[in-house]
């Protein structure tokens, strides 16, 4: 599951690679030659190259839940929203391993689910005594409330589906979607699940820019915790870094321009947390253990912050390609020159984006839990934000149409440390 991308000369990438998320199929170019796709352990292999790590930093932190993840995951049923997703599959490849006796897999996008149902059977992560059954429903639709009541009660919910791309608050309508489901859509499945069984374990994921967050993404997920942890307080959660090479991310889109002969575009003085495919599947697994009511987040200095521009130059040196740089997007054309590839720096000048995250924020305090993990209590000063559900969908279902101006400052009020970097330039605008 990946996108196709030439191990040879620069040149070779200017063909149109098409782009294969969730297909078995050998991409071609517009010449009909055959690509050699990108395979998951070569994805692994180039994380490695960006984070700088041979070995995952959660590894302990796994070795040391062992047995409890065995004793709550095996035999029990479970329910995984957002199950065609990146991090889903990850964490369903430990799950599997554990030998429920049943998984609930519910995503809105039918390909994807059904290459995640294929890729599961065909790899032997299905084991004889456990079912799976997909489920194609969105967290939002009262068909996620009739999923639960038919297939539950359910041991273990986790909680993947959501709208991750800080791009997402371009206009009021796409606000408004990210707004229903990583909020009330979550927080649907939770209480759904929860009412059915009350001694239910609850997970959700969060990301870095919930803490301190400065674009509409991050507060929504602020948002999202505040709601779930306010009326649930067993939930427990984890804060992500940037998975690398997760869809959609901006590592996998170079793969993607290299693939199709494209410029690669970076963004300048800007750094991220970034953590390996296979540590986002392990930091699920044992988040969904944790002490309830905690967050849960790498410990300080556990993943390092690094720079996008040394990102990308890392993942060019793996592949053997040397980056012609150039600043004015205008005169960037691809490169004709065998083994060079165009780089197009950008400034950080977007709207909702910041230099650096963090995944404590300035009002929390970080409590040692595991090796490289630390807890955040979800629980403390959270008010209750019904009032703010409720008006996000009614401005969903058409009862009242904000603006962008309103939605945010509708968040702003019950996310106060939400600081709204603002701009009029988009990541839309721009290569």
């Amino acid at each position: 599951m990946g996108v196709g991308v030439w191990a040879g000369r620069a040149s070779d990438h200017r063909g149109a690679c098409r782009r294969h998320r969730s297909s078995s199929l050998l991409p071609t170019t517009e010449n009909g030659d055959k690509v050699t796709p990108i395979t998951s352990h070569d994805i692994e292999i180039l994380s490695e190259s960006v984070t700088g790590r041979t070995e995952s930093v959660f590894a302990a932190a796994q070795a040391a839940t062992t047995q409890t993840a065995r004793e709550v995951y095996t035999g029990a049923r479970v329910l995984v929203t957002g199950a065609a997703g990146f991090i889903g599959g990850q964490t369903l490849r430990l799950i599997l391993d554990l030998e429920p006796s049943l998984v609930v897999l519910a995503d809105t996008w039918e390909n994807g689910l059904a290459e995640r149902v294929r890729h599961l059977r065909s790899s032997g992560a299905v084991r004889p005594g456990t079912r799976i059954e997909p489920r194609l429903v969105d967290v939002t639709s009262p068909l996620m409330d009739r999923v639960v009541a038919e297939e539950g009660p359910f041991e273990i919910v986790l909680a993947f589906a959501a709208a991750k791309h800080v791009r997402s608050e371009r206009d009021a309508a796409s606000a408004l979607h990210m707004l229903s489901v990583n909020v009330n859509g979550t927080f649907r499945v939770i209480a759904a699940a929860a009412k059915q069984n009350p001694a239910c374990r609850l997970f959700m994921v969060s990301t870095d820019k919930a803490a301190d967050p400065s674009s509409l993404m991050g507060a929504s997920k602020r948002l999202m915790e505040r709601a779930v942890y306010s009326r649930f307080p067993t939930a427990t959660s984890t804060r992500f870094a940037n998975v690398a090479f997760s869809n959609g991310s901006l590592l996998e889109s170079w793969l993607i321009r290299l693939a199709n002969g494209q410029v690669l575009p970076v963004p300048t003085q800007t750094s991220r947390f970034f953590v390996q495919p296979s540590e986002a599947g392990q930091l699920c697994l044992v988040s969904s253990l944790a002490p309830q009511g905690s967050i849960v987040v790498p410990a300080a200095g556990v993943v390092e912050d690094t720079l996008l521009e040394d990102a990308l130059e890392r993942v060019l040196q793996r592949l053997a390609l040397r980056a012609e740089h150039v600043d004015d997007e205008s005169k960037a054309s691809p490169s004709v020159v065998p083994g060079v590839v165009t780089v197009l720096r950008t400034p950080r000048d977007t709207a909702g984006e910041k230099a650096a995250e963090v995944f404590v924020s300035a009002n929390e305090q970080a409590t040692r839990w595991l090796p490289a993990l630390e807890t955040i209590s979800g629980t403390a000063e959270n008010p209750d934000v019904g009032d703010t559900l409720a008006w996000i969908t009614d401005a969903c279902e058409g009862r009242s149409a904000p603006t962008l101006h309103e939605i945010m400052a509708r968040v702003a009020n019950a996310v106060p440390e939400f600081h709204h970097v603002d701009s009029i330039k988009r990541l839309d605008d721009r290569i």
